[in-house]
């Protein structure tokens, strides 16, 4: 996390000129730019959303490769509106991705979606969350717009710390904001960072200190469960994965996840750095490995069968169709190791 008196604060302290604002949002895709199967599928998923009021699509990956070129490249001719991709600016182009910092480089992303947005609200997309109702995102900006929302999300915020001070913030992930809301506050700001607020030293994640300065009137959270499915914190646990001095304890299966993603999804030939599938198998009930696997408690049972009944799930959704019969054999032994009992 970065300190509000560091270089940060100093470097995004002011906002460039805003474009005219548009009725509708700006889809905002933050992507990782070393997993390209994640912009693959976020194309894929928010290619079915209906788009009314979507003004514009921004992807922006936290490193920009050519995979990252040659897939939104290989969307636009059909996609509904313009849709492009901003690299970041100097030097955190160069300077992010050396740093494997997941809070950092989503929120140098969102700063450069922001500064780049025609529509009148901002719409973060989460490239691990994959939207089920064609009619999602439009809903989103209908109701923050119609109801004068700075802020519209669709989960709560997970840190109960603001809960507990009086404060119902929503998460980023499908966050509907005002833009010009957004710009009333200095960028770094909506970056993570530690700072004082009611006499406590707390960590404010990405657009969290914003809300809680606001009116809490216009910060809403609707959730709706039954119409996404989100694994949370896929890029972050890949990115302590990568700094990992010893072996990884993929405890949530997050790094299975990319691995099958990549497996059944990736069309753009690519070099990833992870375990096969079969080397990821190979480490249950061993710590011998780069990434190891908990031991078959009633925990771990019950946090893998809730990973693979999320899987499942998104093996029903449209782009799945010509792979999700493989996963069951791709599984199996994770099924059997985490066998219900």
């Amino acid at each position: 996390m970065i300190s509000p008196n560091s270089y940060w604060s100093g470097r995004f302290n002011d906002w460039p000129s805003p474009q005219p604002a548009e009725p509708g949002y700006t889809l905002l895709v933050p992507v990782p730019g070393d997993l390209p199967v994640f912009l693959e599928l976020a194309l894929n998923v928010l290619a079915r959303q209906d788009a009314a009021h979507r003004i514009e699509t921004l992807v922006i990956p936290d490193k920009l490769t050519p995979a990252m070129t040659a897939i939104t490249a290989g969307y636009a001719s059909d996609w509904d509106g313009p849709l492009r991709t901003l690299a970041l600016p100097l030097p955190e182009r160069f300077v992010l991705p050396l740093m494997h910092n997941p809070g950092r480089n989503h929120g140098v992303q969102l700063i450069e979606g922001i500064s780049h947005a025609r529509g009148s609200h901002v719409l973060l997309h989460d490239a691990d969350l994959f939207l089920l109702d064609p009619g999602v995102l439009d809903a989103r900006w209908v109701e923050a717009s119609t109801d004068g929302l700075f802020a519209l999300g669709v989960s709560p915020v997970w840190d109960s710390w603001f809960v507990d001070h009086g404060f119902g913030l929503t998460a980023t992930w499908e966050l509907c904001a005002d833009r010009d809301w957004l710009r009333a506050f200095p960028p770094a700001m909506h970056i993570g960072h530690e700072a004082e607020a009611l006499g406590e030293r707390h960590v404010f994640d990405t657009t969290l200190r914003a809300q809680m300065l606001s009116d809490p009137r216009r910060i809403r959270t609707h959730e709706i469960e039954e119409q996404f499915v989100h694994f949370n914190y896929v890029i972050s646990t890949y990115r302590h994965f990568q700094n990992a001095k010893k072996t990884f304890t993929d405890d949530k299966f997050r790094l299975l996840l990319i691995r099958l993603f990549v497996d059944l999804f990736a069309r753009y030939e690519t070099q990833y750095n992870l375990p096969t599938l079969d080397e990821l198998a190979a480490s249950l009930g061993s710590d011998d490995g780069a990434v190891s696997y908990p031991a078959p408690t009633p925990e771990a049972i019950a946090d893998y069968q809730a990973y693979r009944r999320n899987v499942e799930r998104i093996l029903s959704g449209p782009w799945a169709a010509e792979n999700g019969a493989d996963l069951s054999g791709r599984l199996a032994p994770f099924d059997t190791w985490y066998a219900e009992r």
